[in-house]
């Protein structure tokens, strides 16, 4: 029975992932059956007539039980109607076999029999439509959950007006339990918000003003005011519903595999009905062969089970971006993890300033924030934080040169200076000398970083930054090695940082000193030795690396970039959720396979048993509806399952 999830192949276009998946785009596109009012009572009406029938009644006035003939015609049309459609489009499914065996069973004047059979499919569909249903009725309420109206100052006066109406840059007020309409920054007011929409944090975070907020949000005490930045399919939770829409939409390779069985499975069942017919010559065994092995639960069982795994996996904070993510995650080997913001907090701190021969601390330090004053890196900022503390002037440059990697060139006031590796600094023909780093060494520590700041063809001295470690960074680290997972780091800090964090976490390699270019390197040579990879980054810098990977996935904390890049984006940066949405995956893959295997046992077993004459076409309807419900079932519960690693 083909699934009611029905989903139109989509393709997602995203780096190499770029897979042309049209070979299965006629067979996506399944017929849906829209639950409706009208089903329930077709479905309650015939149960009465199959109530009476089992009575006897009709042969007071009738040879023939017609009632049930009638039914079993009116009743299930809506499987005869697909059977034709499907034989126009030259399709295989098993409506044509269930119609086969329903105008068999009529033919032979096996009426109630019919009627039963046609009952139990329809209501087996009834239930699958429901399942799979609530999977998009939850995408609706995500949809449902943005606020209409939304109260505005404007001059001076507040107003209510719908969303539609509200424009970048105007302030909101937000009232304690209200959801916020609007992804802004928090102009007035402190409070703590309900975040668990978008990054799937159970505890309320606290907002102050210049703090993010996010539509779809709530606000559990204070009044807020926030100054919009983005509003309906723009904010965060806009995109994150389009990112579900299309997962909702998107096929996994697994799914072509099943519905290939199931198409296989009804070339079989006719194959073993047209042997029993011809050895045993008993038309009764052949009709119950071709309904017991019309029961194809993986076929409904695993769309069902991907946008279940998707949607756990939402509600989690934890967005992936369609069943093909899903079932690739479930067969990774070896994780790649950046160090700064996926590792580490991604605040450095500068812990020493150090002045060679006549350069003072304070020279070293504003020559560097002058160079970093409009950087956008970690170690920048953390740079030019530490010079405004001291309250040191910042010249503007007229040029910058920037070198991923290495570091950056500008030029001021007639001059050139340089910041970063010391590669950036042989780059350009500035000898290092090697007191500053024989003397930045005897200052860095565990998982410190060494800048070197240079003007023209000097080297002025050395900061010296260290960033923290995120508190479940060793935990989760060793619960993927638990798992079986190879875990490696890779980061562009020298290679003594790499290896100093690498051993405090206990990772299989570190490696260090790396360009963007060479982490991708590496990930293709892991690939070239038939490795698995998933590449955890902040989804920024580590673009080509995640875009390389088998399955790249995003520390995003809610960031548009985070959620453009990767296939897989952990909406909130604890390092848990990665450990989550692996095991939801092959959790996800588990069922599929159980599913699949339970299928063929299924119909294999019934078969034999009908060959025999040892079923009677109600208990094989049976058999062929229970295993059916009995796999729906078995997705269906990924929707409410808790995650365990």
């Amino acid at each position: 029975m083909p699934s009611n999830l029905s989903p139109n192949t989509t393709k997602l276009e995203h780096g190499h992932h770029d897979h042309d998946r049209h070979a299965d785009d006629e067979h996506a596109q399944e017929h849906h059956h829209e639950t409706s009012s009208a089903e329930y009572v077709r479905l309650g009406l015939m149960a009465l007539i199959i109530i009476a029938s089992l009575s006897g009644w009709w042969r007071h006035f009738m040879s023939r039980d017609w009632l049930a003939f009638v039914a079993t015609l009116v009743g299930g049309f809506p499987i005869f109607e697909e059977a034709l459609e499907n034989l126009r489009k030259r399709r295989m499914t098993m409506e044509l076999s269930m119609t086969l065996a329903l105008i068999a069973a009529l033919c032979i004047g096996q009426f109630l029999t019919a009627l039963v059979i046609a009952f139990f499919v329809l209501f087996a569909e009834l239930v699958e439509g429901y399942t799979v249903g609530g999977g998009r009725r939850a995408i609706q309420n995500l949809i449902d959950a943005l606020p209409r109206q939304v109260r505005v100052r404007r001059a001076g006066q507040e107003r209510e007006l719908g969303t539609n109406e509200v424009a970048a840059g105007e302030t909101i007020i937000i009232r304690p339990g209200e959801r916020i309409p609007a992804d802004g920054v928090v102009s007035k007011g402190h409070s703590f918000v309900d975040q668990s929409s978008i990054t799937g944090e159970s505890l309320p975070i606290e907002k102050v003003e210049q703090s993010k907020v996010f539509a779809g949000t709530i606000n559990k005490d204070g009044v807020l005011e926030v100054i919009v930045e983005k509003i309906g399919r723009d904010t965060t939770f806009g995109k994150i519903i389009e990112i579900v829409e299309q997962a909702e939409k998107s096929r996994a390779p697994v799914q072509g595999i099943a519905d290939r069985l199931a198409a296989g499975l009804v070339y079989f069942a006719f194959g073993a009905a047209v042997i029993t017919l011809i050895v045993t010559r008993n038309i009764t065994s052949t009709i119950s062969v071709i309904i017991v092995a019309g029961a194809c639960g993986v076929a409904a069982g695993t769309p069902l089970a991907i946008l279940a795994g998707i949607g756990n996996a939402a509600r989690r904070g934890i967005i992936t971006k369609g069943g093909l993510y899903l079932e690739q995650l479930s067969r990774i080997d070896t994780v790649v993890l950046d160090k700064t913001g996926t590792l580490t907090l991604g605040i450095p701190e500068v812990t020493a300033v150090r002045g060679l021969d006549d350069s003072t601390e304070n020279d070293v330090l504003q020559t560097a924030a002058i160079a970093e004053q409009h950087s956008e890196h970690p170690l920048g900022e953390a740079i030019v934080r530490r010079a405004r503390e001291r309250n040191l002037p910042l010249r503007e440059y007229s040029q910058l040169r920037y070198s991923p990697g290495k570091g950056i060139v500008v030029e001021e006031s007639g001059t050139r200076i340089m910041v970063g590796t010391r590669a950036l600094f042989e780059e350009h023909g500035v000898p290092v000398p090697t007191n500053a780093l024989s003397e930045g060494s005897d200052h860095s520590g565990a998982g410190e970083t060494l800048v070197l700041v240079g003007r023209d063809r000097r080297v002025l001295g050395t900061v010296t930054l260290a960033d923290q470690l995120r508190a479940e960074a060793k935990e989760a680290v060793n619960n993927l090695k638990t798992q079986g997972y190879r875990v490696i780091l890779l980061t562009g800090d020298s290679s003594d940082t790499a290896k100093t964090i690498g051993r405090e976490l206990g990772v299989d390699e570190s490696s260090g000193n790396l360009l963007p270019e060479q982490k991708v390197a590496k990930i293709r040579e892991l690939l070239r030795a038939g490795r698995k990879v998933a590449m955890v980054g902040d989804g920024v810098n580590d673009a080509p690396a995640l875009a390389e990977a088998t399955v790249g996935i995003a520390m995003g904390q809610g960031t548009d970039v985070a959620l453009e890049t990767a296939d897989v984006t952990l909406m909130t940066s604890d390092l848990s959720r990665l450990v989550e949405v692996l095991a939801i995956s092959k959790r996800c893959y588990r069922v599929i396979m159980f599913n699949f295997w339970g299928t063929i046992t299924v119909d294999a077993v019934g078969i034999v048993l009908a060959f025999f004459g040892m079923l009677a076409p109600i208990i094989a309807a049976l058999i062929h509806v229970g295993s059916e419900l009995a796999f729906i079932l078995n997705s269906a519960r990924l929707f409410r399952q808790q995650s365990s690693t």
